[in-house]
């Protein structure tokens, strides 16, 4: 593993929950996939320029039921990004009470709470 996978993040974007999709102009998009209405898009972020992307895209995120997680090459580190919160857990289930919680209060269904893909091993677009 390169020590450039180990410094990289990804996330999934879906197209609906931002206001201004020019944003995306902004990232590195590695894929883009229609899935339904939606148009889901796979980006990449360097650890060093994570902490602005999130808080870049979370201004630029709907109001309501949505959120997406950025995860590392194992899946060591996730942060879950609502509008108004931002959560620090890992891809194991038993550290996500707190943000399934959150989530469901916000009106996202527990199926969509699942944090898939949260490890490079496990995406498929």
């Amino acid at each position: 593993m390169s020590k450039n996978n180990m410094s990289e993040f990804h996330a999934i974007i879906v197209d609906k929950s931002l206001i201004n999709q020019e944003i995306l102009k902004d990232l590195k998009v590695l894929s883009k996939t229609v899935d339904g209405d939606w148009i889901l898009y796979k980006i990449s972020v360097n650890e060093d320029d994570l902490e602005s992307s999130i808080l870049n895209i979370q201004s630029q995120m709907n109001e309501g039921a949505w959120y997406f997680h950025f995860y590392d090459f194992e899946g060591s580190r996730m942060i879950v990004v609502f509008k108004n919160k931002i959560f620090e857990v890992n891809n194991d289930p038993k550290t996500w009470p707190e943000v399934l919680k959150y989530g469901t209060e916000l009106g996202i269904p527990s199926e969509q709470l699942d944090f898939i893909p949260n490890r490079f091993a496990d995406e498929n677009y």
